[in-house]
């Protein structure tokens, strides 16, 4: 019996069908990235915003 090292059981797997678990999974992540970047975008425009607003007030 041949002994498997943690690589070759990682490429075993990717044959088999995706779990309702690791498909929900994989959603909420694809949700949380993004309204992260949504958020990250926002506050760079109101950064550059601001920005924009203390230069023309001086």
């Amino acid at each position: 019996m041949t002994k498997f090292n943690i690589e070759e059981l990682k490429l075993a797997g990717l044959s088999r069908k995706e779990t309702t678990m690791e498909k929900t999974a994989r959603a909420a992540r694809e949700i949380l990235e993004d309204e992260n970047e949504m958020r990250r975008s926002k506050n760079e425009r109101l950064r550059r915003s601001r920005l924009q607003y203390k230069r023309s007030g001086q």
